[in-house]
């Protein structure tokens, strides 16, 4: 892939996807496209993260430091996904650094400034906060369903609390839309490959159409 810019634009998918092309386009002027070259960090685990990313092209990687130093690769980040967009709900510190393995385009906007555009823009900064809401709501359940579905069954799910009231916390299903990520894959013999040739799982949302959620 040649080093440059090809006329950047925000992607017609993904969360900004949802919005209307002059919308989309306006959007962009509040934030900055710029390159990122193989080795560049684009987001460093342990400092207070305060932008929201968005790849247009090219490929990343995510890795945390365990315990001992080492680090593990979480996930792979392919174009038209999101990165930091939960700092503009919870501003903290990044649990993961995010770099740029291959050649890359992205854009990036300040939390401040994406609040002002939905300030400006209330139609489209609606289409935005339910889209971002529903992508963090999907993220939480394939990571924790049975915690997900606390407000949905009304069930204790701590032992502790369980055993005082007397109720357990049923399994709850993922749909079938919901896949969660690999961590070990069989290899041809039938056995676990955990160790040996890990393929991650990428890190691709699903979006949801904001005309089919629920009123937050």
């Amino acid at each position: 892939m040649p080093e440059s810019f090809t006329k950047p634009t925000l992607p017609t998918f993904s969360w900004i996807g949802q919005l209307k092309p002059d919308d989309r386009e306006l959007l962009s002027s509040y934030g900055e496209f710029f390159p990122g070259h193989p080795g560049n960090i684009i987001i460093e685990e342990g400092v207070l993260q305060t932008e929201v990313f968005v790849v247009i092209s090219g490929e990343l990687e995510v890795r945390a430091k365990q315990d001992d130093g080492t680090e593990t690769l979480l996930a792979r980040v392919s174009p038209g996904e999101t990165l930091g967009e939960i700092s503009l709900f919870h501003p903290g510190p990044a649990a993961a650094t995010v770099t740029a393995v291959e050649f890359s385009q992205l854009w990036r906007i300040a939390d401040v400034d994406l609040m002002q555009f939905m300030e400006d823009n209330p139609g489209a900064g609606n289409v935005l906060l339910r889209t971002l809401a529903a992508i963090l709501a999907q993220r939480l359940r394939q990571m924790n369903p049975k915690a997900f579905g606390l407000s949905t069954y009304a069930v204790v799910d701590s032992p502790d609390l369980a055993k005082e009231s007397g109720v357990s916390a049923p399994d709850v299903p993922l749909r079938p839309a919901e896949i969660k990520p690999a961590t070990e894959h069989s290899n041809a013999s039938g056995g676990s490959s955990a160790g040996k040739d890990k393929k991650m799982a990428s890190k691709t949302q699903h979006v949801p159409d904001p005309d089919e959620l629920e009123p937050l």
